[in-house]
C-alpha cells in the first residue's frame, strides 16, 4: 500500500494520473459533442434528448460528481508537475532546455486557466439554468441555447469567447496527448505510433465540430 502511495505521489505517478484523467475528460467531450450535434436535427430531438437525461437525474448526478473529481485530479496534478518542472528547470545549466521547458509549461498553465474560466462560464449559463428550470413561458431546453444574452451561444461576444476557448482547448489537448503518449513510452515511429493519428480526432476534429455548432447558430443555420 505504501509503495503504491509513493508511486502515485512520484513525478511519473502524477504524469500517469494526468494522462488518464485527461483521457477520461476527452471521452466526456466526445459524448457531449454527440449530444450537441442533435441541434442540427431540430428542437424536438434535442429537447427529447435532454429530457431523457432528466429521467435518470440521480445517475447523472453521480456521473457529474465523478467528472468533477476527475477534473480536480487533472488540474491539481498538472499544477504540481508544472511547479516541479519550473523548479527543476531553474537548477539546470542548459539555457535552451530551460527556456523551452518553461515556455511549454507556461503555455499549458495559461491555456488551462482560460479553459477553466470557460468551464465556469459554461456551467453557470447552461448547466445551472437547466438545473433550476429557469424557463419563461413555453421556453424549452433548445431555446436556452439560442438566447441572445451574455453567456449563451446566440450572443455574439459570448460565441467569440467560446471559439477562442475551444481553440485553446484544442492546443491544450494536442500538447496533452503528445505528453501522455510519451509518458507511456509511445513514440511516433513505433508500432503504437498510430495513436498520434487517432489523437487528431480529439484535439482537432471534436473542437472543430464544437466551433461549427457555434458558427451555425450565429449564421442561423441552427435556429
Amino acid at each position: 500500500m505504501s509503495n503504491s502511495h509513493s508511486f502515485l505521489n512520484s513525478s511519473l505517478g502524477k504524469k500517469i494520473q494526468v494522462a488518464f484523467s485527461g483521457i477520461a475528460l476527452c471521452i466526456f467531450l466526445l459524448f457531449h459533442l454527440l449530444n450537441n450535434l442533435t441541434l442540427f436535427v431540430g428542437p424536438d430531438i434535442f429537447n427529447t434528448m435532454v429530457q431523457s437525461l432528466e429521467t435518470i437525474k440521480p445517475l447523472i448526478r453521480i456521473m457529474e460528481l465523478g467528472l468533477l473529481m476527475i477534473l480536480l485530479l487533472h488540474v491539481f496534478n498538472a499544477i504540481y508537475l508544472t511547479i516541479s518542472n519550473n523548479k527543476a528547470s531553474s537548477n539546470k545549466y542548459d539555457v535552451s532546455i530551460t527556456q523551452t521547458s518553461t515556455l511549454n509549461s507556461r503555455t499549458m498553465i495559461v491555456s488551462g486557466t482560460i479553459i477553466l474560466l470557460f468551464f465556469i462560464v459554461h456551467l453557470r449559463y447552461f448547466w445551472y439554468t437547466y438545473q433550476i428550470h429557469d424557463f419563461i413561458g413555453d421556453e424549452t431546453y433548445y431555446d436556452v441555447i439560442m438566447r441572445n444574452q451574455i453567456g449563451y451561444l446566440g450572443h455574439l461576444p459570448t460565441a467569440i469567447f467560446y471559439i477562442i476557448a475551444i481553440l485553446l482547448i484544442a492546443s491544450h489537448l494536442k500538447h496533452g496527448f503528445k505528453s501522455a503518449l510519451q509518458t507511456f513510452g509511445v513514440l511516433e515511429n513505433s508500432k503504437w505510433g498510430m495513436l498520434y493519428k487517432i489523437s487528431i480526432v480529439f484535439w482537432a476534429i471534436i473542437p472543430a465540430l464544437f466551433i461549427l455548432i457555434i458558427i451555425s447558430i450565429q449564421l442561423n443555420f441552427i435556429s
